[in-house]
């Protein structure tokens, strides 16, 4: 199987004539891959004997196989076993039909074949070894370098490949001249048998006849044959023993850059994937890529491994040069291998999908486990099943230096926690899905710790036996924070949120910084509103977010690079603005875009100007044309959009009206937002490209009106045929035209921009425009009033109900 581990390795234009060697004699390769170690083994034997005898034993046995493997893959209920036994029944009556009569036929192209991959790899090496010489580990990155180059690991694992198969060839020549002093030893005997005379070297000066003479002669040769061989002998084990020398290092290198650098990467970039349920599909293709590597390491292992043991038998009396034996230093290299071995199969046991960083007490969530090495590792050894636990951080800490926690139902008890490792196809993994776990109970909070920002973890156990050593796999999950109510979801997020971006990768337990400085604070949020909504925030929203975390600073002035957010004005302490901390604030107004299409559409095409200042929209909205609005987040209403827009009230001035916002009822249950805004003559244009509404806005009503149809029509069945939602009646969001300064915020528009600074509006609001004005497309505003004067029995009651909140911005 050497020679096809090195075809492997093999990248580019040699790996394409490969391929292309197979398609042109129709030899498929999945039969070669299937098969590699017996094609090999019986590769040697076709090269020396092309008889028909031995086309016809070579198609029989590879028929026989290919049977073999079809009965076996029958018996397996999964689709990709399914596909591939179609495929194996395809392959046996192929090569019926093809070398039935033909024999020759099929050893003629075996052998070319294998004499192609051979080539390749030979010329491959050859390649290396100009460019870089293959036993020597050129470690290319620099030390300030912390993710290894895929192109750097790429050519370890090449040169590791040819090493390796460097070694097997000197084993192979060790096995050969063995089998040469055998036969010269078994000479040698019958030699002094027939000639005890010659038991000794001749004696100097000692008269001896011609036979006599003739025999000494004969057995000087067979001396010197002897010696030459163990010479040449002991020369290969010399080699053979520097070759696992530098497969050892080979891998040390290895491993330091795939699991030290590469996976530990991978993990650090899975913190910021939290608020997204699937891996994105970079974030797999790099898992892809770290599975080759990790593979390619146990094959060097374990052939290593294989190598060591077989020389170590042969091995006993021959000394090296300084007079050591050589087993002691195979003992060396056979401990450090399975130190490797070790520690690959410890390291490539990971959660490859995290549990949920929220989970809500008796509540189903789910995580993936696999084994980055389990396809190859599942001939090596026993795959167990994997089983989860919930640890407090004391019991993190614990497993952290090493102390396995006695109790591991401690802190909680997790159901459904235990299931079997199988292969996945489409990975080519082996994992496990463990799909319905639930947590039973969990440890109750101590002292003044809140429920909310306690941290948990889930513990992920299996064992593994490769030649009766039992090797113990664990992962522990990224932290965790367990509820009991789903008011409690935005402040959990938070503490989670903290610890994933603001952590040291080798902290102690769940230790976070009490404060953060800015520009990271400014990176976390970014990343977390691009993740989750699909676009980033803008450098405008960033100095609205440092206004409030930070308070009213001079930006010209404080140097925002060294300004620190602390952990309690983030979580804890509500802004006087916002009624509530800051962090609550921005989450729910994060979730309400990420589960509503229609406002995370309009958000990533450009359409929301979303966190800024109130002042700062007036100053915008006055150096833009009449009709101009724009769509920004309420302050001081969760979960609400305010429309401001600017128009020319009857003194021919330009003013500014800031009408209700509109809460997520609003544009989620009675109307799209975008039917809300095209439905208001007076907006006209958006800002900020300042665009016609319809021509920004069509296509989501369009893309919705069959959504929202389908909602009306339930919510009418629950309502009775009276129901607001009758398709009689339509709703339109109502603006006051009207002059009066109780009722409109209005600002003359300056008339040159020095004047603009300086002038202020009056700080009053809109009626509101929140659907409150039901109308019958045959009724006008009158009986409106009338309907609303009966319900409220004077302006005062009518002011100071829910539905006009003056206050609201």
């Amino acid at each position: 199987m050497a020679l096809w581990a090195a075809s492997q390795s093999l990248r580019g234009p040699a790996l394409q004539e490969m391929f292309r060697t197979y398609e042109m004699h129709q030899f498929h390769i999945e039969i070669r891959c299937t098969f590699a170690n017996w094609i090999e083994n019986q590769f040697w034997n076709l090269k020396q004997n092309r008889d028909e005898m031995t086309a016809i034993c070579f198609r029989d046995e590879l028929l026989s196989l290919l049977r073999q493997q079809a009965q076996q893959l029958e018996t397996i209920l999964t689709q990709d076993s399914l596909l591939q036994w179609s495929r194996m029944t395809k392959y046996i009556e192929d090569f019926s039909n093809r070398f039935q009569n033909n024999p020759l036929n099929l050893l003629e192209i075996v052998v070319e074949c294998l004499e192609t991959e051979s080539r390749l790899c030979q010329e491959a090496m050859l390649t290396l070894q100009r460019t870089g010489n293959s036993s020597e580990w050129n470690d290319n990155n620099n030390s300030t370098n912390i993710c290894s180059t895929t192109e750097d690991i790429g050519r370890i694992c090449s040169q590791l490949q040819l090493v390796t198969i460097e070694t097997e060839n000197d084993w192979k020549n060790i096995q050969q001249l063995g089998e040469n002093l055998n036969i010269l030893s078994y000479h040698w005997n019958k030699f002094l048998t027939e000639h005890p005379d010659c038991r000794y070297p001749p004696v100097a000066g000692a008269n001896y006849t011609s036979n006599q003479n003739l025999a000494f002669k004969q057995r000087q040769k067979l001396w010197n044959d002897m010696l030459e061989i163990i010479k040449c002998r002991r020369k290969s084990e010399l080699t053979i023993t520097e070759n696992f020398t530098k497969i050892v290092d080979g891998v040390k290198l290895l491993h330091s850059k795939i699991l030290a650098d590469q996976l530990f990467e991978w993990k650090q970039r899975q913190k910021t994937l939290c608020g997204i349920e699937n891996l994105t599909v970079k974030h797999c293709e790099e898992l892809k890529q770290i599975q080759l590597w990790c593979e390619s390491s146990l094959d060097a292992i374990w052939r290593s491994k294989i190598l060591v043991e077989q020389v170590h038998a042969v091995c006993d009396k021959n000394l090296l040069p300084n007079n050591e034996p050589v087993k002691p230093r195979l003992d060396i290299m056979f401990q450090e291998l399975e130190n490797l071995l070790c520690e690959l199969v410890k390291e490539t046991f990971i959660i490859m999908k995290q549990p949920p960083q929220i989970i809500k007490v008796e509540t189903k969530f789910a995580a993936s486990v696999c084994s980055l090495i389990g396809t190859k590792l599942n001939a090596l050894s026993g795959l167990t099943d994997v089983k989860a636990h919930i640890l407090s951080e004391s019991q993190v800490r614990s497993i952290q230096t090493g102390n396995f926690p006695p109790d591991l139902e401690a802190s909680g008890k997790i159901l459904n926690s235990c299931k079997p490792m199988q292969f996945d196809s489409q990975t080519r993994m082996w994992k496990v899905d463990l799909t319905n776990m639930k947590i039973g109970r969990r440890a109750s909070n101590r002292g003044d710790e809140m429920v909310t920002e306690m941290k948990f973890a889930v513990l992920f156990t299996s064992e593994f036996t490769i030649q009766n050593k039992k090797i113990l796999v664990q992962d522990v999950s990224l932290p965790t924070v367990v509820i009991v109510n789903t008011n409690q979801t935005a402040n959990a997020m938070g503490t989670i949120v903290w610890d994933n971006y603001f952590s040291s990768p080798n902290r102690e337990g769940f230790e976070v910084p009490k404060e953060v400085k800015w520009p990271n604070i400014a990176h976390m949020l970014n990343t977390e509103f691009r993740n989750r909504v699909g676009r980033g925030l803008s450098d405008e929203n960033m100095q609205f977010f440092s206004s409030k975390l930070l308070g009213d600073v001079d930006l010209m002035k404080v140097d925002l690079s060294c300004a620190t957010v602390s952990w309690q004005k983030f979580i804890r302490t509500p802004l006087s603005e916002f009624n509530q901390p800051f962090w609550r604030w921005f989450y729910t107004i994060m979730d309400v875009m990420q589960s509503n299409l229609e406002l995370k559409a309009i958000w990533c095409e450009g359409f929301f100007v979303g966190f800024i200042t109130k002042e700062r929209a007036k100053e915008i909205l006055l150096g833009c044309e009449p009709g101009t609005f724009l769509l920004r987040f309420s302050s001081r209403k969760p979960k609400a959009i305010s429309i401001c827009f600017t128009k020319i009230d009857e003194m021919g001035q330009k003013v500014v009206e800031f009408p209700q916002p509109l809460d997520e009822k609003n544009f989620t249950v009675l109307k799209t937002l975008s039917a809300c805004l095209i439905d208001i003559s007076q907006f006209v244009y958006v800002y900020p490209r300042c665009i016609p509404k319809e021509e920004a806005f069509r296509s989501h009503i369009n893309r919705a009106a069959k959504q929202s149809k389908q909602v009306s029509d339930a919510t009418s069945k629950e309502s009775g045929e009276n129901g607001i939602y009758d398709d009689s009646l339509f709703w339109r969001l109502t603006l006051n035209g009207s002059s009066n300064s109780d009722s409109t915020c209005a600002t003359p528009a300056p008339a040159t921009p020095q004047s603009m600074a300086t002038t202020i509006e009056n700080d009053c609001e809109m009626p509101d425009l929140s659907a409150n004005f039901l109308e019958h497309n045959i009724t006008d505003e009158l009986n409106i009033r009338e309907n609303l004067t009966g319900e409220f029995s004077d302006q005062a009651s009518f002011l100071g109900h829910a539905s006009y909140d003056n206050s609201v911005m």
